[in-house]
């Protein structure tokens, strides 16, 4: 018996093996596939997918063989491994080098053996892909060209099955790292919410006191920051949310006119404070409904124009909106942001909605996050949309937006959604007392929450933790009850689904600074009946109210 010499490249051979990871490995139907078909083709009772390391050969694939691997010493695949051919052995018992071979002798018999080199790059043999027969005989020359190709097939699985387990690994890590990124945002989120809180709910608190112009100037800008501050937060998440895919479409039916009412007002004060003209042309009928995500086409419109207000000193912001109608209910909406501010170069234009990319304007004093942008032109992807920049430096800016999108004409309903809007507006209409608990371990968010609801006919309890909160609802009767989620004592959770089995029992607002998607439908899930997340805006609780006063006597 001969044993067959070590290969020229053997130690780069070996790494190249080991580095495919598949030694000692399950077995696997794509491989079991492939001896199967060997098997079928040459008609020949065992085929094996044999690798061969530093002292054994090894198989993959074993079909017609119960053993796993032998001694490399005895493997005939040793042999086949030294050239580029198939190495045929027609009658091993007539063959000088095995005719003494325990294999040859005993079980498993290899009489017949026939090995197609698995080779990588040419050069680097790994092992075989063998047909063996306990009988002498001879392949076809049609039976060796399919082992061939088999054999080709054969080493391609193996890199396929690494590319893949690598891909599994990379895929785990980034679910990982999306996962710590995901808790961090979730945590800066919610203990920065809370001190936002206090803080635009009592600049809004001093704001109604009596006081002088420059004391109600600096408290202006108190608020401008924390809400600076609180749009940075908002935006955070909401692009962790679109970089996961994990931002959905909700497509409804909206009045855009209404929409832009509010916008109008706001950037209307804002562009005032900063002795700037804002003006918007809305060309688009009033009694005309789109269908898309009216969230991210607020979120896309809102933000280019907060750029371009933050970024404009002199001269003024124009909003222009108008539909390309098509022949049928289909359009692109058009969304047309111009300024007078200092321009973008064409270096910064280029990257200029990439993430984080901050960048301040020549003859600008202030920079942005880099958010907001990278959250119009996601948003845009999802929707279809797109975006196109026109910027000459100390000219100004024209950011022009085209989203497609479905449209219909509604007569006689702009009037009665006036109606509603102003009446949403106006202060929640109750007209019967009502029994209030706010329940808060934060005195400040009591405070906050306090001031807006002095205005209405409520009798106010407070409680600062979970324990007395629980111990006051069962023994009193409350309309509405405000509770914070994250008390001492006793999570918000466990009280909502504690009363959730109580035939009567308040109407439930969660006060929390968790806002996460997830973590906002866990906890309406424990029995809540409204969201309301820190910080407090008062036109949010109003229409909740307004809502519950609609319903209630």
């Amino acid at each position: 018996m001969q044993i067959a010499p070590l290969p020229k490249n053997e130690a780069a051979r070996l790494a190249a093996l080991k580095g495919l990871e598949v030694l000692d490995t399950p077995e696997e139907e794509m491989f079991d596939e492939i001896t199967k078909l060997a098997s079928m083709i040459c008609n020949v009772p065992i085929s094996l997918v044999s690798l061969i390391d530093e002292t054994r050969q090894w198989f993959k694939s074993h079909h017609g063989l119960k053993a796993r691997e032998t001694p490399r010493s005895l493997a005939f695949c040793s042999h086949a491994i030294l050239g580029d051919d198939p190495f045929v052995v027609p009658n091993a018992k007539r063959d000088i080098r095995f005719k003494d071979n325990p294999l040859v002798n005993t079980d498993p018999n290899v009489i017949f053996y026939a090995g197609i080199p698995l080779a990588l790059d040419d050069q680097i043999k790994l092992g075989t892909l063998c047909v063996i027969d306990n009988k002498p005989r001879e392949l076809t020359e049609e039976q060796l060209q399919m082992l061939r190709l088999l054999g080709k097939q054969t080493v391609r699985l193996l890199q396929m099955r690494k590319d893949r387990d690598r891909l599994e690994i990379e895929k785990l890590s980034a679910e990982r790292a999306n996962a710590a990124k995901r808790d961090f945002i979730a945590a800066i989120s919610h203990d920065i919410r809370n001190p936002l809180n206090s803080l635009l709910g009592m600049s809004e608190m001093i704001r109604e006191q009596p006081i002088s112009e420059s004391i109600g100037s600096y408290v202006d800008h108190i608020k401008n920051a924390g809400e600076v501050i609180l749009n940075l937060v908002n935006d955070t998440i909401e692009l962790a949310r679109l970089e996961e895919n994990a931002s959905i479409l909700h497509n409804e039916w909206f009045n855009l006119s209404e929409c832009l009412a509010v916008y109008h007002n706001f950037f209307k004060q804002e562009t005032k404070r900063k002795k700037i003209e804002f003006q918007l042309k809305n060309e688009i009928s009033e009694n005309v409904y789109l269908l898309s995500d009216k969230r991210k086409l607020e979120k896309i419109i809102w933000n280019l124009t907060a750029n371009a207000v933050k970024f404009t000193h002199h001269g003024s912001v124009f909003c222009h909106v108008f539909l390309e109608t098509k022949a049928d209910e289909h359009a692109n909406l058009i969304i047309q942001i111009k300024d007078t501010g200092p321009g973008i170069s064409p270096e910064i234009k280029d990257r200029l909605f990439l993430k984080y990319n901050e960048f301040v304007p020549e003859g600008c004093e202030i920079s942005g996050s880099g958010l907001g942008l990278s959250i119009v032109k996601l948003s845009l992807e999802e929707l279809n949309g797109s975006v196109h920049v026109d910027s000459e430096v100390g000219e100004g800016s024209t950011f022009q937006v085209k989203i497609p999108i479905v449209w219909k004409r509604e007569e006689g309903v702009n009037g009665k959604n006036k109606d509603l809007t102003k009446q949403e507006s106006n202060l929640p209409a109750f007209t019967n007392r009502k029994k209030i608990l706010i329940a808060d371990d934060n005195e400040m968010n009591r405070k906050v929450l306090k001031n807006y609801l002095r205005a209405l006919p409520f009798d106010i309890t407070e409680t600062s933790n979970g324990i007395e909160t629980e111990r006051i609802l069962e023994l009193e009767v409350f309309d509405i009850a405000f509770l914070d989620i994250e008390m001492p004592g006793k999570h918000g959770t466990e009280i909502a689904k504690s009363l959730s089995s109580q035939k009567t029992k308040p109407i439930l607002f969660a006060c929390t600074g968790l806002c996460m998607p997830e973590e906002k439908q866990h906890i309406l899930n424990s029995g809540f009946e409204y969201f309301m997340p820190k910080p407090y805006l008062k036109e949010e609780l109003y229409a909740h109210l307004s809502e519950i006063a609609n319903k209630q006597p």
